[in-house]
Formats: C-alpha cells, sequence, structure tokens
C-alpha cells in the first residue's frame, strides 16, 4: 500500500472520529434549535466519509465501487442537513416544515436512487477500468447525473453560505465567532471539492478537507457555545429601538442586547456581555435583577413598573419559541417611562388635591356661614342691625378669602413669606370663628415668616377643632359637673425642644387619645362622629407647604396641644422653655 495511501485513511479516520463526536453530542442535545440539522449534516459525513474508507481499504474490488455509491447519499445529506442548519440558526424557520424539507430531498433521493442502479444504465458515473492511481483503484467519470446532482448540493451551499454571511455582518461578537467556524468548516471541503471535479488537484483532497470540517465544528460547538447562543431573538432586537432589549436563553446567559439596553445599564459599548448569564451582567442592579429572577421562570407575558435610580421604567418579559413550539429563550424589552410616571402622578396628585380641597371649602366655610345665619337671626329682632351686617360682610369677606386660598393651595403656588407676628394674626384668626365661651390666651410675642393667609387659616382650623372637639359641651354630664363654671381656654405659645423650634395650640379640654396623635392628621379621620376629619388635615398641607412638621401631644392641662415645627430661628430670642 502506498504512503500516500497510509495518510489519506488516517486523515479520513480523524475527520470520522470528530463527526461521531458531533454527532453523538447533537443528538444528546437535539431539543435545542439547530441541533437535529447538524446532527444530520454529522451523520452524512460519517456515511460519505465510512463509504471513501471502505472503498480505499478494499480499493480495485466490486466492494469499492458498491462502497462508492454510498457517498452519494453521505453526501447529500451533509449539503441538507447544513441548509436546514443554517435556516434555523438565521431564523428562517418558518421554511423548516415538512412540506418544504420534502421539497428539499426530492433531487437528493432521486440522485441516491439513480447512483445505486448505475450498472444498468450509467447515467451516475463511468467506470473507466482499474487505475492504481486512484483512492479506490478504479478509474470512474463523472456523468450527467453526477453533474446534476453537484449543481443542485452547489446551489445549496451557496445559498446557505450567502444567508452565514450575510448574519455574520450583524451579529453581534460571539455569533462572528460562531458563523466564521461554521464558514470555515464549509468553505474548506467545498473549496476542496470544486478543485477536484475542475481537475486541478489530485483526487481525495474532498474527504481530508473534512477534518478541517471537523475541528472548525468541534471549536464552535465547545467553544464558541453553538448551540447554548443559537440567537433565538436576533430577529426581535432593532439596534436603533428607543426601547433597552435583551434576549436571553433558557439558562439564562445574555444571547444578544440592543446599544439602548447597554445605555440603560452603563455597558461599554466594546464590552463582550453576551454569553454571560443575567445575573453577572445585572450584579450592580440588584433591583432589577430581582425582578428578572421573579418573572425568569414564569413561561408567560408579564408587563409591570419598576423603579430604578429616580426614574421609571416599563419592562415587558415574554418567552420566545421555535418554529416547533419549543421554549428557546425569552426576550425582555425596558422602556423609560419617566416622563409619562410623573405626569400621572401630578395629575394623580392635583385630582387628590382637588377632591380633598373641595371638601376643605366645605368645611371651612362652615363657620363664617355660621355667622352669617346667626347674625342675620338676631338682626331680625333686633333695633339696631347695622352692627350685625358689619358682623355677616365681614364673614363673607372671610368666606372669600377662604375660597382665594384654597385655588391657590389647588393651583400650588409658591407662597409668599413675609415676617408675620403670631400673637396678632392669632387673635385676628380667633375673631373669624364662633367661639362660643372659650377663651383665647396668646403668650407668646414671637415673629416668624410664613404666608400670613395660609397660617390664619391654619389658626382658625386649630381653634375650631379645640372648640369642637375639647370644649365642655362635649363632655358627658358627670364631667361637666366636676368643672362647673370653667369655660374652654385655648393658648398660642412657642417652644424649644432641643434643635426644634416652633408655635403651638394648647387647650385645656378633652384632649386626644395617644393611639390617635398621628391619626388625627389623616384627611377623614375625627375623634368626633359629627366631625368632617378635614381640620388638622389642612394644617398638615399648609405646614408642610412652608417646610414644617406637625406634632401631637398633650398640653399641660391634659387637653390636646398642636405643635408647628418651624425649625426657624426666630427674630426675636424664644424663651427657653414651653410657654402656655
Amino acid at each position: 500500500m502506498p504512503p500516500w495511501l497510509v495518510l489519506f485513511q488516517a486523515a479520513l479516520v480523524l475527520a470520522g472520529g470528530l463527526s461521531a463526536l458531533l454527532a453523538y453530542y447533537t443528538w444528546r442535545n437535539r431539543e435545542r434549535i439547530g441541533a437535529l440539522p447538524l446532527c444530520a449534516t454529522m451523520v452524512g459525513e460519517l456515511v460519505w466519509i465510512g463509504a471513501l474508507l471502505v472503498a480505499t481499504v478494499a480499493r480495485g474490488t466490486p466492494t469499492a465501487l458498491l462502497a462508492n455509491r454510498f457517498v452519494v447519499p453521505g453526501s447529500n445529506l451533509v449539503v441538507v442537513g447544513f441548509f436546514v442548519f443554517v435556516l434555523e440558526y438565521t431564523n428562517r424557520e418558518k421554511w423548516v416544515r415538512p412540506r418544504y424539507l420534502l421539497a428539499l430531498s426530492v433531487v437528493p433521493v432521486a440522485a441516491t436512487v439513480v447512483a445505486f442502479t448505475n450498472p444498468l444504465h450509467g447515467l451516475f458515473f463511468d467506470v473507466n477500468g482499474l487505475d492504481a492511481a486512484r483512492p479506490m483503484g478504479y478509474a470512474i467519470e463523472p456523468a450527467f447525473g453526477f453533474v446534476a446532482n453537484t449543481v443542485y448540493n452547489y446551489a445549496l451551499l451557496v445559498a446557505g453560505t450567502v444567508m452565514l454571511l450575510g448574519f455574520a455582518i450583524d451579529a453581534a461578537a460571539t455569533y462572528r465567532y460562531q458563523t466564521g467556524a461554521i464558514l470555515v468548516a464549509v468553505a474548506v471541503p467545498w473549496l476542496s471539492h470544486v478543485l477536484r471535479t475542475a481537475g486541478l488537484v489530485p483526487a481525495g483532497t474532498t474527504p481530508i478537507a473534512f477534518a478541517v470540517t471537523g475541528g472548525a465544528l468541534v471549536w464552535a460547538v465547545f467553544r464558541a457555545q453553538l448551540l447554548d447562543l443559537v440567537p433565538v431573538g436576533r430577529h426581535r432586537v432593532i439596534d436603533d429601538l428607543s426601547a433597552g432589549v435583551f434576549t436571553v436563553d433558557r439558562q439564562g446567559r445574555l444571547v444578544d442586547i440592543n446599544p439602548m439596553g447597554r445605555r440603560f445599564f452603563r455597558l461599554d459599548p466594546d464590552e463582550r456581555v453576551v454569553g454571560k448569564h443575567v445575573g453577572e451582567v445585572l450584579a450592580d442592579y440588584p433591583t432589577v435583577r430581582n425582578y428578572y429572577v421573579a418573572v425568569a421562570d414564569l413561561g408567560e407575558e408579564v408587563q409591570f413598573e419598576a423603579g430604578l435610580d429616580g426614574r421609571y421604567y416599563e419592562i415587558e418579559a415574554f418567552p420566545l419559541n421555535d418554529a416547533r413550539d419549543r421554549h428557546v429563550g425569552q426576550t425582555i424589552i425596558v422602556r423609560d417611562v419617566t416622563d409619562r410616571t410623573e405626569r400621572e402622578q401630578e395629575l394623580e396628585r392635583q385630582n387628590e388635591r382637588l377632591e380633598r380641597f373641595a371638601s376643605v371649602v366645605s368645611h371651612d366655610l362652615r363657620n363664617p356661614l355660621s355667622v352669617i345665619s346667626g347674625r342675620a337671626e338676631v338682626a331680625r329682632e333686633a333695633d339696631d342691625v347695622e352692627p350685625h351686617l358689619d358682623s355677616i360682610v365681614e364673614s363673607a369677606d372671610r368666606m372669600g378669602e377662604i375660597i382665594d386660598d384654597v385655588l391657590a393651595l389647588t393651583r400650588d403656588d409658591d407662597l409668599t413669606r413675609e415676617p408675620v407676628a403670631v400673637a396678632d394674626l392669632a387673635t385676628e384668626a380667633w375673631a373669624h370663628i364662633e367661639s362660643d365661651d372659650a377663651t383665647l390666651a396668646v403668650t407668646t410675642d414671637e415673629t416668624i415668616r410664613a404666608d400670613r393667609s395660609q397660617l390664619s387659616q391654619a389658626f382658625e382650623n386649630l381653634f375650631r377643632n379645640s372648640i369642637e372637639h375639647g370644649s365642655t359641651g362635649n363632655r358627658p354630664a358627670a364631667d361637666d359637673a366636676d368643672r362647673s363654671g370653667e369655660d374652654l381656654t385655648v393658648r398660642v405659645g412657642s417652644f424649644t425642644d432641643g434643635d426644634a423650634r416652633g408655635i403651638f395650640v394648647a387647650d385645656d379640654g378633652d384632649g386626644i387619645p395617644t393611639d390617635d396623635h398621628e391619626r388625627v392628621l389623616e384627611d377623614g379621620f375625627s375623634t368626633s362622629e359629627d366631625g368632617t376629619g378635614l381640620g388638622l388635615s389642612v394644617v398638615t398641607d399648609i405646614a408642610a407647604g412652608h417646610g414644617w412638621d406637625v406634632r401631637v401631644t398633650d398640653s399641660e392641662s391634659g387637653g390636646a396641644r398642636i405643635e408647628l415645627v418651624t425649625g426657624e430661628q426666630p427674630t426675636d430670642p424664644v424663651r427657653p422653655t414651653t410657654t402656655e
């Protein structure tokens, strides 16, 4: 046996071993997209290589001629398997249907039939006698059937190669490695076969080229993660989309990411993140990573909003299935909806303010309306109605001021801060309410910077709250007996408490239960069955507009004490102790 033939057979064994390894691996992972056609390609290589190996061992015998006929189905299976693999790999799975596969098989099946019946008609190849220089020991020349089958295979190879090249141009870096390995695996034996058919190289170079094919595909599978990172969602990713788009495989590894997605998570444009697990890519964003983990295994479309770094994102995750309805991954779309969300939140806040202040208007207008009604009744019986008319006009004016103040609050206008003497303003506010037998005591000469009109409204609400909820008229009869002749006293003063400074309104009434100290500041909560629960809520809003805090506690006499913590350094020295 000539030395060159031994080398030729060794190359066949090496190529066959690699093909067998790949056939086994792809079959074991046949549920993955692209695995079955790649397995068929490897099986075709095994048949082709096995046929050539037998033909060279039995060279110059009828067994060699019989083995040579198996080259035809083997080579056809290689080409068709490769073509179908390319269709799946480049997201053209709609063409991988039984009727299309049947159409692809017509020429290979016909060629196989013609090859095996060649001794009857000689349409596939001509045997021109023995030739010791040929690997099989025969001088075999191609006939019409062989040429037609070769043209068909070349057409499929060219089409598959063009699709791969087109895909490689737009593919991410990892895909280019995969696609490059596949192109090498295809180009080497293809070029060898072209050169052999053209008579430019000695016989036998094509099967040797399969060693290169096997090596390239082994590298693509085991190093470039060919079957793990098939681009299942690439056709869904639009690079210039304003949303971030991520495609993840079933193992949670990032398959693809568009430029906007990289910008969302501050990833370097040149950083290789494809192939990494999502948990690693999002290591610096635990909130988003936890969201991903929460929806990754649901297997259904999910849409939700999430906040991140002061911005709001709409996240849509949906599973990806291949043409055979197999789950192959997941696509996640992230849109920045901060502007929209902030507009919606602002609109919601405005609606809440409008609803609340509509109630506030009716609540705060009740007091001047009561004054008007009472004065009108008295005026009917009085000889001199002018004093009553003055009071009625004053109350009507006050109603207009309240309406203006509330409308100003609903518009969220800036406050007009000015120095305000607390004692004077409290006295004026006291004159605006029906105080019954209650008494006001002002024990501060404090001056603070505030919006005069709104602070006056706050005082009115605090005074009315004390009178309505703390007066002796709200106490049981037994309690009245204990305090007969004693009227309610409302005190306005200033205080210092560590770094906190402010003013307070306190009374010597029933007080507020300790458990309700925080709740009384909420909209709609009242300790009285007849209360609207809006008075102290209004005070809270006015204080918040000034940047103040509101605290509820007990007065020294056991009544209620509401503190406005202004936190300001007063214009005049503040007494070091509470003044009630």
